[in-house]
């Protein structure tokens, strides 16, 4: 897969010189990824600006990657989004994860249970976490799925709760943690040593997950990351 992307990055371009090939696929790799991270888009503005590119720059390599089919970009308001072949390798890679296999039907019944998206993180980096697997909610307003989406650790429900840190009922909550009016819930999931290797989140609006709601939400986070330590 790397190759494939390696090659349309290092496509000839006559602005390019031969010898700032390894350059230029820094750049684009740093642009797909930027791209990969913003589900609801980026402008070619802040995609330049995020890898510190000029416009034109930046606009021939995401047009190379636009012609692989690795991102997109909306016709309605020029956003760049991940194209078609990104999000197949995308499904293709969580389909051969074992954990996220496992967590599948795990996720299904949480989301079921309580109307709201219930995801898998596993940690990417020390400051990272990502979504390898979702479970979406059945409610009209709820969180939209975020599947390979990352999260920062710091902060954050599911980092909380990769580190080990959490309430005596092995759960931790954040509320306005990454996105504002949306609460988390998260518990981390070990393997057969005591390790956390993940963390179940069951994420949704605030001003659902309260009272009596966000009680039995514990309990349920609780009991599905239970079920899925030593997978």
């Amino acid at each position: 897969m790397l190759r494939h992307i390696r090659q349309v990055i290092e496509h000839p371009d006559p602005a390019e010189e031969k010898s700032d090939q390894p350059r230029a696929t820094d750049r684009g790799l740093s642009l797909l990824r930027v791209v990969a991270e913003q589900i609801e888009g980026i402008s070619l503005a802040d995609a330049a600006r995020a890898v510190e590119l000029a416009p034109s720059t930046a606009l021939r390599h995401l047009r190379s990657l636009e012609s692989a089919g690795f991102v997109a970009r909306r016709a309605d308001d020029g956003r760049f989004v991940p194209g078609p072949e990104l999000l197949r390798i995308a499904r293709s890679l969580v389909a051969t994860v074992p954990l996220a296999r496992s967590a599948e039907p795990v996720l299904a019944e949480l989301a079921g249970a309580t109307g709201e998206s219930a995801y898998l993180a596993e940690p990417a980096d020390r400051n990272w976490a990502v979504y390898t697997c979702v479970a979406e909610g059945h409610h009209a307003i709820r969180h939209v799925s975020w599947l390979g989406h990352r999260v920062p650790r710091r902060g954050s429900a599911a980092g909380a709760a990769l580190a080990g840190r959490h309430d005596v009922d092995g759960v931790v909550v954040r509320e306005n943690a990454v996105e504002p009016g949306v609460t988390a819930i998260s518990a981390p999931v070990f393997d057969g040593r005591d390790q956390v290797v993940a963390a179940v989140s069951l994420v949704g609006p605030s001003f659902r997950l309260t009272g009596r709601a966000l009680a039995e939400a514990r309990r349920t986070v609780a009991a599905a990351a239970g079920r899925l330590s030593g997978s």
